[in-house]
């Protein structure tokens, strides 16, 4: 194997890692967003509902109750 495939394969393995980096952060982020909207509406007025989880779930997680649990749009009468 010649130094150019070594150093071409590196590059593909580390372009890799970086873009699964992003994605897990990107998550991770997002989760702490729902927790912090949760917390604040419960802190607000002492009360906390499944309306308000969901709602910051679908702040949170843009459009997530406009569709399914597979991610399609769902229809709209």
């Amino acid at each position: 194997m010649s130094s150019r495939e070594l150093l071409k394969i590196f590059c593909i393995v580390f372009s890799l890692i970086i873009i699964a980096q992003v994605t897990i952060v990107d998550t991770a982020n997002a989760l702490t967003r729902f927790f912090n909207c949760t917390t604040r509406v419960a802190n607000s007025d002492s009360t906390f509902s499944i309306g308000d989880a969901e709602a910051c779930y679908d702040r949170v997680f843009k459009g997530a109750l406009d569709n399914d649990r597979y991610g399609n749009p769902l229809d709209k009468p």
